[in-house]
């Protein structure tokens, strides 16, 4: 082989690696969102509820 073939070759499989290394990359990515969703529904879940009745806590006075 001659030297330009090495180093297409040599370009070719660091294109390769680079694209491995990206979809490693958005693949933990995902993983890490989806694992911050879960927290997010579960402390959401554990909020406690808000009043539905009464005069207490269920009207807003706002004032311009």
């Amino acid at each position: 082989m001659d030297i330009s073939a090495l180093s297409l070759i040599n370009t070719a499989m660091g294109a390769q690696s680079s694209a491995v290394s990206q979809g490693v990359g958005l693949l933990m990515l995902r993983k890490t969102l989806d694992m911050a969703a879960q927290q997010v529904t579960s402390l959401v879940a554990s909020a406690p509820q808000l009043a539905t009745s009464g005069t207490l806590g269920t009207q807003v006075n706002t004032y311009a």
